[in-house]
């Protein structure tokens, strides 16, 4: 059962992954090489871009390029980065060059996005279904690494007080983005509602797995328990070697 997280360097997620293809040994999740890809945020804007799925406008830089005028405000991150490490919110141009210091700390790629104001919303998919979609809301105004891991920075609303045709939207979109990319088994989105459209942020391949995560919580609102889920995700993996 795949919850390798943050094992460090590019392409983490698919580093246990990769081990176990070599051994022979079914492991849970997406493969090694779409763990990857979908890793690699700028690859993705590229893939859901060309899938007409839409996200924010963004421009990857390379270390030891020239930095270009960057619309403000902006989110500046590391292109392959997790847990929001390295991301910085800028609203003052004399902010942006710190930002981007700040983000190539941790990797020689990083992404440059216009930002996008609006609810934080995130949906999971288990097989070929869309969960109910979640609104997270940070206490802060800002949902940096502090909020995802200190308790009691943030509210979360699951399920999301949505109209039903926009949540049929968000599911949809949510299963376009997890074909367009090759995910298998499941997987989370995270999208920012303006009230107008979704834009999506990225697609999370190894979502969390505590009991209180959201995919966990998605599903319990659909009436899947944790162990249920567990086995779901066991199930489904195990179909993907039998074919």
């Amino acid at each position: 059962f795949n919850i390798a997280e943050g094992i460090g360097g590019r392409g983490r997620e698919g580093q246990i992954p990769a081990v176990m293809e070599l051994l022979g040994i079914p492991c849970t999740g997406s493969d090694a090489s779409t763990l990857c890809l979908a890793l690699d945020k700028a690859l993705t804007k590229h893939i859901l871009v060309s899938r007409g799925i839409n996200t924010a406008e963004g421009i990857m830089l390379k270390r030891g390029e020239p930095l270009p005028d960057v619309p403000l405000p902006c989110i500046v991150k590391p292109c392959s980065g997790g847990s929001s490490i390295g991301v910085r919110k800028v609203f003052n141009k004399a902010d942006v060059l710190p930002a981007v210091e700040e983000a190539f700390k941790y990797e020689d790629d990083i992404l440059i996005e216009s930002f996008v104001n609006g609810r934080e919303i995130t949906c999971g998919v288990l097989g070929d279904t869309a969960l109910p979609p979640a609104e997270v809301i940070p206490k802060g105004g800002f949902y940096d690494y502090a909020h995802k891991y200190q308790s009691g920075l943030i509210t979360e609303i699951c399920p999301a007080e949505l109209p039903a045709e926009v949540t049929a939207e968000v599911q949809d979109i949510s299963l376009r983005v997890f074909r367009a990319l090759g995910l298998e088994v499941y997987a989370r989105m995270d999208f920012i509602y303006d009230g107008r459209k979704f834009y999506c942020l990225e697609a999370n391949t190894l979502p969390g797995m505590t009991p209180t995560s959201h995919l966990p919580q998605e599903a319990k609102a659909m009436g899947i328990s944790y162990p249920e889920l567990c086995m779901r995700i066991i199930e489904l993996s195990l179909e993907k070697y039998n074919k």
